[in-house]
């Protein structure tokens, strides 16, 4: 599997959840904050995808947008936070070795 699978998938569960999200009634889609959460762990995607390999933009987003995610969001304020902990999982065992030293936390811990 390559990072851009992984990318892929993130954006495969987000972008139908934000959608639907975006007709329910409005007091409802007050209520929700799980569209946030997820639209600020895919917002620079455009830039990631562009590239099949790791680079400063991919670990960019392992440090900041998929750890804020991490931390701050969770499984009652977005129903696909397990699945997306998952990937992001899976893009911390695909950083190649020499990128490594640039990663600024583990990633996610199993649960």
């Amino acid at each position: 599997m390559k990072k851009n699978d992984v990318y892929l998938e993130i954006l495969q569960v987000a972008l139908p959840h934000i959608r639907n999200v975006t007709t329910w009634r409005l007091f409802y889609r007050i209520k929700d904050r799980s569209c946030f959460y997820e639209s600020q762990l895919i917002h620079s995607f455009y830039i990631l995808l562009a590239s099949e390999d790791f680079n400063e933009s991919d670990m960019w987003f392992l440090n900041h947008h998929a750890r804020s995610y991490y931390e701050e969001c969770d499984s009652s304020k977005s129903m696909l936070y397990n699945a997306q902990v998952k990937s992001i999982s899976k893009l911390f065992l695909l950083v190649p070795e020499n990128l490594k030293d640039t990663l600024e936390w583990r990633g996610p811990v199993e649960q």
